[in-house]
């Protein structure tokens, strides 16, 4: 094999919220869960597998959120996961009966119904514990390394005047890893990928050694890194930080200018359960309404109104011509990048469902991107954890030979000390951003969602202060851990994303409100000001049994100083 001289760190984000509702027998939102690990997270693994089976390596960086993690681990949730494909697997038998002799539509039932039994068959052995594994064994192998996020995919940066709060994010965030996974994370997805500054010392203070920017986090640091994006750098508190580069991620997301628009791909927005009218379609809807099934008989074809029938073996021909593509790019990328960075890095950064739920094929076309990397190609895939750590271990030499040598040049009355010049790692404050549109957070705080933010404040500065300074007062320990759940439910970024998007948007706003009520009348409850209510009080914890090892005292009573 030829030596490998150029890097690209591909980082897949995987995230939900959390939504599980016991007391309904059906939930339609519960279905964002079940269609990711059918379309997403199942077909990964199986890419995984295949590249095993061959010898091929690969190498990932993925970030497996607390909720999801906690979702995927809930018992109730992995009997619904169970119910939601033996149904469909039903849907399919009738359907490959009644498709018999239709030479468009025929193949592609058969194609699902391989698919949902190969599922069925995997899930049935550990729901999702199953998937859990999965990411653990090849995290043990060193395919992957998995990092962890802020306990419900906060955005922090809304968060900076109760700084306790930012910090019971990270916390939960850091337990919930150890908990599940059994490992300790050195690495963050900041959500959204918001920064401000003096986030990293919280990171620094729970041993998280690196994290994600957009592109304008590192281009516009101070003192400007000469390198741009393509070098990771050092914050002030010792922090890697990685940047986004634009090119490789819009090749891939985009439907306008990247792949998932080609026109032999799946067609996301044609499902069966919108365009048949059948009776064996009845047991999948809610409440008699039709909703998407995951079942798609057409290809995108055009921008049109007429669609062809989807062919599932041409189009993974097509996705590996993308993935042999894409690895070109990455080679011409690379190479212009070397006449003017020493070691140039490409960081490539995406939302785990575009892989396989909003674009089928994704997961075809990674592994078709390892493969060819494996084949003859100079580009290697590589962890940010292992860049990281030798970026970590460079930066730290290079203050010892400055101080050392050169104590005249150094200003210790600073946190930034540019030691580019014998390190190729550059330290410097990023700069305040996100990720989406704009790039600095009008997304998830703008006219549409703003009303949330005071009611949060004022639930995290009351919770924060009882249990600082005022937990004598507390009558009902365990009603005080369930206020800290809900006000970290409530917290959730995914509200008010869905409040602009428009996309979900009551449910986004009545989850939003219940929480903030629980939280509420759970902090009123404890401290006796509102007589408790038992069976109010289990039905919620119920519910809401997300973290069950929170100790309220501990999160918000402790000193950040």
């Amino acid at each position: 094999m030829k030596n490998k001289t150029g890097k690209w760190i591909p980082v897949l984000h995987f995230h939900l919220p959390f939504v599980r509702h016991p007391e309904s027998p059906k939930y339609l939102e519960e279905e964002w869960y079940f269609e990711a690990v059918t379309e997403t997270y199942l077909p990964l693994l199986e890419v995984f597998e295949n590249l095993e089976r061959d010898n091929v390596d690969y190498y990932l960086t993925i970030s497996l959120t607390p909720t999801l993690l906690s979702m995927m681990n809930d018992d109730l949730l992995s009997e619904r996961l169970e119910e939601y494909i033996r149904l469909r697997l039903k849907v399919l038998d009738e359907e490959a009966f009644r498709t018999e002799g239709d030479p468009d539509f025929h193949p592609v039932t058969l194609f699902y119904r391989k698919r949902y039994i190969n599922w069925y068959e995997k899930i049935k052995s550990g729901g999702g514990k199953y998937i859990i594994n999965g990411f653990l064994n090849r995290y043990t192998k060193g395919h992957l390394d998995i990092i962890t996020s802020a306990a419900t995919h906060s955005f922090l940066m809304s968060m900076v005047g109760e700084p306790e709060a930012v910090v019971a994010q990270i916390e939960v965030g850091v337990e919930t890893h150890k908990n599940i996974l059994g490992v300790t994370p050195t690495g963050i997805w900041l959500p959204e990928c918001g920064y401000v500054a003096g986030l990293d010392a919280i990171l620094e203070r729970y041993g998280l050694k690196y994290t994600f920017l957009d592109q304008h986090g590192i281009e516009l640091a101070e003192p400007e890194p000469p390198n741009g994006c393509f070098s990771p750098i050092i914050s002030p508190f010792n922090v890697v930080m990685f940047g986004r580069d634009p090119e490789s991620s819009r090749q891939v997301w985009s439907s306008k200018e990247g792949y998932p628009g080609t026109p032999i791909y799946r067609e996301f927005y044609r499902d069966v359960g919108f365009d048949l009218d059948l009776p064996h379609l009845i047991p999948l809807r809610h409440s008699g309404i039709k909703t998407f099934t995951g079942l798609k008989y057409y290809a995108i074809t055009g921008s049109g109104t007429y669609k062809e029938a989807y062919r599932p073996s041409a189009a993974k021909r097509k996705a590996y011509e993308h993935g042999n593509q894409f690895v070109h790019h990455r080679e011409l990328q690379l190479n212009y990048l070397k006449d003017y960075i020493d070691e140039p890095i490409i960081v490539s950064m995406y939302d785990a469902e575009l892989f396989g739920h909003w674009w089928f094929e994704g997961p075809w076309w990674l592994e078709a991107v390892f493969r060819r990397m494996s084949e003859n190609s100079f580009v290697e895939a590589i962890t940010a954890k292992e860049i990281a750590e030798a970026s970590l271990k460079k930066h730290n030499e290079a203050i010892k030979y400055w101080g050392k040598n050169k104590k005249e040049d150094v200003d210790f009355s600073g946190t930034f000390l540019n030691v580019y010049e014998k390190s190729n790692i550059w330290a410097a404050q990023p700069a305040t951003s996100s990720w989406g549109g704009g790039g600095y957070a009008e997304v998830w705080l703008n006219g549409k969602n703003d009303i949330i933010q005071p009611f949060l404040s004022d639930l995290a500065m009351e919770l924060i202060d009882i249990c600082a300074n005022r937990y004598n007062e507390v009558k009902y320990p365990e009603v005080i851990n369930q206020a800290a759940r809900e006000l970290l439910l409530a917290q959730s970024s995914d509200w008010p994303f869905l409040l602009t998007t428009g996309q979900a948007a009551s449910y986004a706003e009545r989850r939003v409100k219940a929480h903030l009520v629980r939280a509420k009348r759970c902090i009123l409850m404890s401290v006796g000001k509102e007589q408790y209510d038992d069976k109010w009080f289990n039905d919620i914890a119920n519910k809401d049994n997300i973290f069950p090892w929170i100790d309220a005292k501990a999160l918000y009573g402790k000193s950040i100083c």
